[in-house]
């Protein structure tokens, strides 16, 4: 089982490497330099369900944010706010 489940991953990292990954992690400094929200209400905001939640990405507290979602959210307030 541990083999079959090593070549599985083995070949999925093949497929990856084959295609372009498009989206990236975002830490937090930088989704709120890019949202322009500050630290506190982007966690409020995620607890309301408004706003991408976050990814672990390592031990401990390491943690971010896929940017295709952040722009996601960008591209919503926009739309929200020409639909006006």
């Amino acid at each position: 089982m541990g083999t079959n489940m090593t070549t599985q991953v083995k070949h999925q990292t093949v497929e990856t490497l084959n295609q372009p990954f498009k989206d990236r992690f975002l830490r937090q400094k930088e989704v709120t330099h890019l949202t322009g929200i500050p630290r506190p209400t982007l966690y409020l905001l995620m607890s309301k369900g408004l706003f991408p939640k976050q990814i672990s990405i390592g031990s401990g507290h390491c943690v971010a944010w896929l940017e295709s979602e952040v722009l996601a959210f960008m591209q919503e307030r926009i739309a929200a706010r020409e639909a006006k």
